[in-house]
């Protein structure tokens, strides 16, 4: 931006010139919002890119954002990671992700609920980086029960 001004001495004499404001834009860190998800405990969840974890993130500077680390680790994008209380999530460095409860909710009773989670950190390729977490809460359902035979001696 530039200024144009005129100074006087108040004798007659004045000299004019232009002041010039420079500035100098940086980088500003991505916003990383918290994710939910929920599936049932013998339910495989995926999740596609658009709606992943990236789809509620934002970064003012414009830059394209990309998942760059799970659990703290680069090498982690992508990898079967479990969560905090068990289950199986893999997250993509396009935000998409998969969770398998496997067994590890098994225990759950029909209705009744419990929540896992993994942190992951979002890059806008820039060097700016933001830290939120993905939870998924499973839901429990009505397992078969498991007969087994019995044998009695006398």
């Amino acid at each position: 931006t530039k200024v144009s001004y005129t100074v006087s001495d108040g004798q007659g004499g004045t000299a004019t010139s232009t002041l010039t404001v420079t500035v100098t834009g940086t980088n500003d860190a991505p916003v990383a919002v918290a994710d939910t998800g929920s599936t049932g405990e013998n339910a495989t969840l995926n999740i596609a890119a658009a709606q992943g974890v990236l789809a509620n993130d934002s970064d003012v500077d414009g830059g394209t954002l990309s998942v760059s680390a799970v659990n703290g680790a680069a090498g982690s994008v992508g990898q079967a990671i479990t969560g905090s209380n068990g289950g199986t999530f893999t997250l993509n460095a396009d935000g998409s992700y998969s969770f398998n409860p496997g067994t590890a909710f098994d225990r759950l009773a029909a209705g009744q609920t419990d929540k896992t989670q993994i942190s992951y950190t979002v890059s806008d390729g820039q060097g700016g980086t933001a830290t939120s977490t993905l939870t998924v809460t499973v839901t429990g359902t009505n397992d078969a029960a498991v007969a087994v035979a019995d044998t009695q001696t006398t």
